[in-house]
């Protein structure tokens, strides 16, 4: 009979202790999700941002294309774009990522830094006439829409 017992408990012990894995098991899952979800959210936010400065940025240059702005005055918008770029760099960098995401952030990043870069040069082609800068400038603006594009797909993959 006392035999039966100790088995008895034991059985109900390791039901218990079972049960407890699962749960353990479960609060992990979820709170690996709640940080899956939250990194995408926020990466998310960083590049809904950067289309919106990009796409600001490009009507500014239109106007320089237009005829509105002479290359001084192109520059300087230039110079006052540059601090809201590295901004959106920073806020990547900082994003607290997920293992599976790394090399969606890291593109991310460099999408943004290859444009800040290209603007970089087309302010140095204004400056100085130097046709090469702006070549630099064309280059530089693919390499980002590329890294852009690999970004997302990162993210893709990543789930």
């Amino acid at each position: 009979m006392v035999k039966k017992k100790q088995a008895s408990r034991a059985v109900v012990i390791a039901g218990f202790a079972a049960i407890a894995v699962l749960i353990g098991v479960m609060v992990m899952l979820q709170v690996s999700s709640a940080q899956n979800d939250e990194f995408k959210q926020k990466w998310d936010g960083i590049a809904v941002d950067t289309i919106a400065l990009t796409r600001e940025y490009q009507a500014e240059e239109g106007k320089w294309k237009a005829g509105q702005y002479d290359n001084a005055t192109m520059a300087a918008i230039i110079d006052k774009y540059m601090p809201r770029y590295q901004s959106l760099i920073d806020r990547a960098n900082a994003l607290e990522t997920p293992e599976r995401y790394t090399d969606a952030r890291s593109l991310l990043v460099k999408a943004i830094q290859a444009e800040k870069d290209s603007n970089e040069h087309f302010k140095a082609y204004l400056l100085t006439g130097n046709r090469a800068e702006y070549e630099k400038t064309l280059d530089l603006f693919s390499l980002s829409l590329k890294y852009s594009a690999e970004a997302d797909a990162a993210m893709k993959a990543a789930g």
